[in-house]
């Protein structure tokens, strides 16, 4: 089949109300977008009351929009996405864009037209950032209460949530599958490069990530973006939402620095006891991602499976064509963390082998933590001023 490569590309993924999506849509394609892949989702919102911990988190339905753009055109593109959502509006959603190390496209899966780019007269005036970090966690679902809470007490907008598809150690274990859900939970955020490392921590604490089959979480770089989401229901009408009043500190302020002090007094932090401690893992790890008819999906996991990796989780997404020439469809989108070398013969590997329509494409993961087996640790011994004490 014949293989198309493409430098230079990124992933625009756009957030909005799911009551809003479908105009929204219409508007990206009637406005030059060739084509758009859609997935739902739902946010994550907290009342403002002191009894919040005890009322289960409220999830308002959204839809997600990707976009694989050509670099040239992406501030041009997220500046009409950003109009025609509205993100301007308390709330209305958020867009990022993350930068993919080489798309390859196989048969007659979409590609942005090679005439795509930028147009010098339109004014990107959307004030876009350019110091986001994005995190993902990948848990079995009953904790992602907790990792949500965890962030938004450090400050986070209301986390995305996604429903996803696991295979990996679950088809590996014959009738013993039964002990493990085949439906997983992403958490997905975007922070602040300032806040990153302390959100990471709370959530990988909050999610007991370091435990056997607690899922896993990773952070990847974002080239720019913004967000306007919502983290507190209130009953009241505020003038301002959180997200805003920490925008107008950083004003006061004149940097960001105030917020890596600790708001939290003794060895608590965000309502967790303890600090998760660990080594900085200086791995290069990438996420590998393949788009295949929806079909296809258990052949091609399978088949990743057999090449090496421990495990994938897999989206369904729609897939909503500007013109006649390609028809909607559904498609599954299938996604691994590996190490980068590993990453990149499987890359080669799915290629050599496509017998099938698809697209692979790598992006950078800048921090990975999970499980790890190994040797249980020493059990903690007793120290009376300074000495060890023998208390077998």
């Amino acid at each position: 089949m014949t293989i198309t490569t493409r430098h230079n590309m990124s992933v625009v993924h756009l957030i909005v109300r799911r009551h809003r999506s479908r105009q929204i849509l219409e508007n990206l394609l009637a406005d030059g977008v060739p084509f758009a892949m859609t997935s739902n989702a739902r946010g994550t919102l907290i009342r403002d009351r002191w009894y919040h911990n005890l009322l289960p988190i409220i999830s308002p339905e959204l839809t997600q929009i990707q976009l694989l753009v050509p670099d040239p055109a992406v501030d041009s593109v997220m500046e009409r996405a950003a109009r025609h959502a509205g993100l301007h509006r308390s709330g209305a959603g958020s867009i990022h864009s993350q930068p993919v190390d080489d798309l390859h496209v196989i048969g007659d899966m979409p590609l942005w037209p090679l005439s795509a780019a930028e147009n010098p007269a339109e004014d990107a005036s959307l004030d876009l950032q350019e110091n986001l970090t994005a995190i993902y966690f990948i848990s079995q679902g009953e904790r992602t209460d907790a990792i949500c809470r965890a962030a938004m007490r450090l400050g986070s907008h209301g986390p995305i949530v996604q429903y996803t598809e696991g295979h990996g150690l679950r088809d590996r274990l014959g009738w013993l599958r039964i002990t493990s859900k085949p439906i997983k939970e992403v958490v997905s955020l975007l922070v602040e490069n300032v806040d990153a490392d302390q959100i990471f921590e709370v959530m990988a604490v909050a999610g007991q990530v370091e435990q056997a089959a607690r899922g896993l979480i990773y952070r990847m770089p974002v080239s720019k973006g913004f967000v306007n989401i919502d983290s507190v229901y209130s009953e009241t009408r505020h003038a301002a939402t959180l997200p805003q009043i920490i925008r107008a500190i950083d004003d006061l302020k004149g940097n960001k620095a105030w917020r890596e002090r600790d708001a939290f007094t003794g060895r608590t932090r965000a309502g967790l006891t303890g600090r998760a401690e660990r080594p900085t893992n200086t791995q290069a790890w990438s996420l590998l991602s393949v788009v295949v008819n929806r079909d296809m999906t258990r052949q091609v996991s399978l088949d990743l499976l057999e090449r090496g990796i421990p495990g994938a989780s897999i989206d369904f997404l729609q897939l909503h064509p500007a013109s006649d020439d390609l028809q909607h469809r559904e498609l599954a989108h299938i996604r691994c963390v590996v190490e980068t070398p590993l990453a990149v013969d499987l890359e080669q590997g799915m290629l050599e082998a496509a017998h099938e329509p698809m697209m692979v494409y790598r992006q950078v993961v800048s921090r990975l933590v999970t499980y790890t087996a190994g040797e249980s640790p020493a059990r903690k011994r007793k120290v009376y001023r300074g000495v060890a004490v023998n208390t077998d």
